[in-house]
């Protein structure tokens, strides 16, 4: 019989495999700057039956997981205009980020350097505030009432302002929030220079002040998921503590010397030129505008779905709880407590009110390093749950030794080791959170967060009265023990949540209906 000829070895050795590879389209870019996106996963036709392997498995399902990012698709440094941002595959073994990865990202850049410019800002202002108040009135009532001011909007507004960041385009919130900062910086500094200011203008002030930023918190906070691949998001957050912290150490000092040098009228005008700074960083960043889903919520229903997620769920509800033990019982001690510490116990003056202050500063800038470097870490709440318990462990310890033996020697370390698991623990929670927050809920997560830290004023009061009765360490100790005991709490009984890999973590779906 005639038998047909046999085909050249070369394509003979042609597979179904390597034909769809072929007539697949070119990649369209780079992921990171300087490396090249992992190499696209080939739609092989996977065998039928028992012949089919783990492979095939694996990559059926990692398929749909290797989507692009629907919301902030960017090109990055180096990347041509199309390329996007992809997730990794579930499962799959988380990359090492770098201690500065997200700094290699351009458009998280220019909002790092914005962001640092208008915190640095706000804290130049919290001192400005209070020093012209002070000047004024002569009393420390004012101040008293000036907080107050700052806390009714960020209390009645926080909610509002979280949803409005899971509806609006967040680059549009964060400008137009800090330009309203700017504004209003400007006019206090043109009344200051005019020398018509009155009492009622700086509570005015810090009232429309503290409004504007109930929105720009959240919306930035939340921003950063736009910006950056999904496994460098630790990273990101934990440098934007480190910015955070970098401002706190140096806004103070130098809002009161620009006082010194320049005046407080042209201080302020120096903190509008700052808050420019992030208005400029988002006018340069370029992103997707988010799709309105079809038969998207109301937005009352919308909050009570995001604060039903916080509460509810019960990953959430615990790192929820776990990211407000410190707002409540041990930042509120820092300010009402160091300076009855620095006066009655170590017998020191304002000088020694700055060594313990900027103990935990510097710890602060320490610890957001620290943390940027931890970012492979998987583990993260464990993580987190351990920083909690060193945070809380070191002020308990500092407390106990200031009231013994009254040396700041021995006293300062601990402050300086709290300040460093601070930044650990609470860039920790935050992330994790966020995390497995679902992508429309986010900004409502943020705002739950934020409220948090209303009850502050609340616990230096009662940490300031109790002082006087029963003296600083015992007040500092006994509060801080009570951190410590519900950080423990939390440890023992969640096994489950200690065990949480960054790498298996998926958006929850939300509270069930």
């Amino acid at each position: 019989m005639h038998q047909r000829p046999s085909p050249p070895p070369s394509q003979a050795r042609a597979r179904p495999a390597q034909v769809a590879a072929l007539a697949a389209p070119p990649p369209t870019g780079r992921n990171r700057p300087d490396a090249s996106a992992p190499a696209p996963l080939q739609n092989a036709t996977c065998p039928i039956g028992p012949a089919k392997d783990t492979a095939c498995s694996a990559r059926r399902r990692d398929e749909p997981a290797r989507r692009t990012i629907q919301r902030g698709r960017l090109a990055h440094p180096g990347q041509r205009s199309g390329a996007t941002v992809t997730k990794q595959p579930e499962g799959s073994e988380r990359p090492h980020v770098g201690t500065f990865e997200a700094l290699r990202y351009r458009y998280y850049r220019l909002l790092w350097i914005g962001d640092l410019c208008a915190a640095a800002a706000q804290w130049m202002q919290q001192t400005a505030l209070s020093w012209v108040a002070y000047d004024l009135t002569g009393s420390g009532g004012s101040l008293g009432l000036m907080n107050l001011m700052r806390t009714f909007p960020t209390l009645f507004l926080s909610p509002v302002a979280g949803v409005a960041s899971d509806r609006l385009p967040r680059n549009r919130i964060i400008g137009v929030s800090q330009a309203a900062m700017v504004v209003l910086t400007v006019l206090l500094a043109l009344d200051i220079a005019a020398g018509s200011l009155r009492v009622w203008h700086l509570f005015a002030f810090s009232f429309f002040a503290a409004a504007a930023q109930a929105f720009y918190i959240p919306a930035r906070q939340t921003f950063v998921f736009e910006l950056v691949p999904r496994h460098v998001i630790p990273n990101a957050v934990a440098l934007s503590w480190l910015a955070f912290s970098l401002s706190r150490s140096v806004g103070p000092a130098l809002g009161g010397a620009m006082i010194v040098a320049v005046g407080p009228s042209k201080n302020f005008l120096l903190q509008a030129v700052a808050f420019s700074g992030v208005i400029v960083a988002v006018l340069f960043i370029r992103v997707a505008r988010a799709e309105r889903p079809a038969g998207q919520k109301s937005f009352i229903a919308g909050l009570k779905e995001g604060y039903g997620f916080a509460f509810f769920d019960p990953r959430a509800r615990i790192l929820v709880g776990m990211s407000l033990i410190a707002p409540l019982f041990i930042i509120p001690l820092h300010g009402a407590l160091l300076p009855i510490f620095a006066k009655h116990v170590f017998h020191g003056d304002a000088s020694t009110l700055g060594i313990l202050a900027g103990s935990i500063g510097f710890g602060g800038l320490f610890g957001g390093v620290l943390t940027a470097y931890l970012s492979h870490v998987d583990r993260r709440v464990l993580l987190g749950l351990g920083a909690l318990l060193i945070f809380s462990g070191c002020e308990v310890i500092f407390s106990i030794i200031a009231g013994y033996t009254g040396s700041l020697l021995l006293a300062v370390p601990f402050l300086v080791i709290a300040g460093t698991a601070e930044s650990v623990y609470a860039t920790t929670s935050m992330t994790v959170l966020q995390l497995l927050a679902p992508e429309h809920l986010r900004g409502s997560i943020a705002s739950v967060l934020q409220l948090g830290f209303l009850a502050m004023p609340i616990g230096a009061l009662v940490a300031g009265v109790s002082a006087d009765m029963f003296g600083a360490p015992v007040v500092g100790a006994t509060i801080t023990l009570i951190a410590f005991s519900l950080g423990l709490a939390i440890f023992v009984s969640s096994p489950a949540m200690r065990q949480l890999r960054l790498s298996e973590l998926q958006p929850s779906s939300g509270p069930a209906a």
